[in-house]
């Protein structure tokens, strides 16, 4: 298995969004959800509607008893994908997020995520193959480039140690900032 690594490019994500939304409002919120949370595969595919939404409102954060790691924020982008899906639901049903074609009370498979991610990537015409892990060092990656701490990305992973967390997100010693920490007191 080829090793695939974030999606450097934000150019690259807005195309990747335009083709996703072309073709289906799940794959869309699933590519969407993934680079805005960084959120594993099996708890991200086991969402339901109760998950996210509580009273007729999107919940602000999915609860560590979901992600298996610690509270995640759903920030507006990943509440605008889901309006966007869940007002093409007719039923209030609690259905999975990332349901089969015909049957919203089965989550689609990793090998379906793999397929839709594949397809997207050559549709768009990128030059490397991206997997649902592309998507979570996306996160990673463009989370760190705004400034986030290691540490809480790596608290988010799940990972042991601040270089499994950098190595995961393509981030090599030359890409960290020295520090300047400026104390006027």
């Amino acid at each position: 298995m080829n090793s695939v690594g974030a999606i450097q490019s934000t150019k690259q994500i807005e195309i990747l969004k335009k083709a996703l939304i072309k073709r289906s409002k799940r794959d869309y919120l699933l590519f969407i959800f993934s680079i805005n949370t960084g959120l594993r595969l099996t708890p991200l595919l086991h969402l339901t509607l109760n998950h996210v939404m509580k009273d007729g409102s999107y919940n602000e954060f999915l609860e560590s008893s979901i992600t298996e790691t610690t509270d995640i924020y759903l920030n507006s982008e990943v509440k605008r994908a889901l309006k966007l899906y869940v007002n093409e639901h007719s039923s209030n049903d609690n259905f999975y997020l990332f349901h089969t074609k015909k049957d919203p009370s089965h989550p689609i498979t990793r090998q379906q995520v793999h397929r839709i991610l594949s397809q997207a990537g050559k549709d768009v015409g990128l030059e490397h193959p991206i997997s649902f892990h592309s998507l979570r060092k996306t996160f990673g990656y463009h989370a760190f480039q705004q400034g986030v701490a290691v540490s809480l990305i790596q608290k988010i992973y799940g990972h042991a140690t601040r270089s499994e967390t950098l190595k995961y997100i393509g981030i090599n010693s030359e890409q960290i900032p020295k520090l300047k920490i400026d104390v006027h007191l």
